[in-house]
């Protein structure tokens, strides 16, 4: 099958790649002052020349700095749309909305027109989930405000999930005030859930101070969070704990921006972290379903509008959780696709197979021995943390998306570690109140798996 795309004008504002403007051909220089949301894509790359293409097409080759993969912009010269590319293996298809097709395109199958397209390493599929989908209406089992919902399982067989920008769960005939981040405790069963609030941020914060959280993880009879700070492009990410079940908790690492701190988080803007948001990958209830003894978590630099797409990943033996210093970067692979860690972020590389935008949630998924990672768009399995990652299947509907309008839009979904099933799992996401059915609540969805070959594809040492 051959895919064909006639794609509208981009937009946004130009971000230039590491190789100065001016070293760029013409005829690519002038796409990108058309098209500056293309040129977003290639904010951490280096211009690598133009690549070999049918005679009216043009196909020019960047290399992502930390990657080293080889990512392109392509077009057709003359308007024809009748030659492949000569590229192999599997790629992300963008246009000039920075939308991805909903599925990777074998290389030799991408036609494209006059408008550019961004084109991106995609992996494979995935050898144990055939695809997926989300199972009826979106649901809302409590009344509640907010986005951010990220939980985990704790000891006491309740959820504790954070929200962002909200009032949280609302009570009857209760004055709640807005706040831009909290806790709640969510007890019962998937789909039957009652939540109640354990702690609010200040109020009125001033912006600078704005927190927001990453992700949540239950162990050992304390819960930990990740949270960021401002939203957006976030100054600094930072750890926090709570030994009463998210009643108080004490931040570790944070300052103020100019403060000066003996302890400071590392994971800051300007040491270009890419864990500056950090998805701690969920393992069962109080993580009893981890094998090895380390925390892991996959991570990236901005909350949302994060063109380099790359995931990362990090990990920490469980009983140093809030020492920074312990922490450990996936820095490479050997040949035989096992892991190497280095001490020193910089040195951190991409994960195979990974791709986001924005902020994602992670975690163990018993039934099919598979880690998972949930994006607003995709979901992502692999055997180990560190891969390698296969691309499961594509579930929401964003702007042109085929399939259902009732999971259109959506701020970012949490996986839900408890009540999954061999072939399902729980997860929330939020809306913005401008797409059908999902609103900006808690809304809970069940996604369903639909599997190759079950028997076959279970670890029993859980990947490790």
């Amino acid at each position: 099958m051959k895919y064909l795309f006639f794609l509208p004008a981009g937009f946004l504002l130009v971000l230039l790649s590491c190789t100065p403007r001016s070293q760029l051909p013409q005829d690519l220089r002038a796409k990108l002052t058309a098209y500056p949301a293309i040129g977003e894509f290639l904010e951490k790359t280096a211009y690598d020349g133009k690549a070999e293409a049918p005679s009216g097409y043009a196909l020019y080759r960047f290399i992502n700095h930390k990657s080293k993969d080889s990512v392109y912009v392509a077009w057709s010269v003359s308007g024809q749309q009748d030659e492949s590319l000569p590229l192999t293996g599997n790629f992300w298809v963008f246009d000039t909305s920075q939308v991805n097709l909903p599925l990777p395109v074998p290389g030799n199958e991408i036609k494209t027109a006059e408008i550019p397209l961004f084109l991106a390493p995609a992996p494979g599929l995935s050898p144990v989930i055939g695809s997926i989908g989300a199972e009826a209406l979106p649901q809302t089992p409590f009344p509640s405000d907010g986005d951010l919902w990220f939980s985990t399982w704790a000891d006491d067989d309740n959820l504790y999930a954070s929200w962002g920008d909200g009032k949280g769960p609302l009570q009857e005939n209760e004055e709640t005030p807005w706040v831009d981040m909290g806790i709640a405790r969510i007890s019962g069963y998937c789909p039957q859930l009652q939540a109640s609030v354990r702690y609010r941020e200040d109020p009125v914060p001033p912006l600078e101070q704005n927190d927001k959280p990453s992700s949540l993880i239950f162990l050992d009879h304390t819960l930990w969070g990740h949270f960021h700070s401002p939203l957006g492009d976030a100054r600094l990410g930072y750890l926090a704990r709570s030994s009463d079940y998210g009643l108080t908790w004490e931040k570790i690492g944070f300052f103020a921006d100019g403060e000066k701190k003996k302890s400071k988080s590392p994971w800051t803007r300007d040491n270009h972290s890419p864990f500056r948001c950090l998805f701690f990958i969920n393992m069962g209830r109080n993580y009893a379903l981890n094998q090895d003894g380390y925390v892991y978590a996959l991570g990236i630099g901005t909350e949302w509008h994060w063109m380099q797409l790359d995931v990362y990943l990090t990990r920490v033996e469980k009983q140093l959780i809030g020492n920074y210093q312990a922490y450990q970067y996936l820095s490479g692979y050997d040949a035989n696709h096992q892991p190497l860690w280095s001490d020193d972020q910089s040195d951190a590389i991409p994960v195979d197979g990974l791709m986001t935008m924005g902020q994602g949630s992670a975690m163990y998924h018993e039934g099919t021995g598979r880690y998972l990672f949930l994006t607003d768009r995709e979901l992502f399995d692999a055997p180990h943390p560190w891969g390698p990652w296969t691309f499961a299947g594509s579930w929401t509907t964003w702007f042109t998306r085929p399939g259902r309008t009732e999971w259109q839009g959506g701020y970012q979904p949490g996986i839900i570690s408890k009540d999954t099933g061999k072939d399902y799992f729980w997860f929330s996401i939020a809306g913005q109140n401008q797409r059908p059915r999902i609103t900006y609540a808690f809304n809970l969805g069940k996604m369903n798996l639909f599997l190759k070959n079950l028997n076959t594809s279970k670890d029993e040492n859980n990947g490790f």
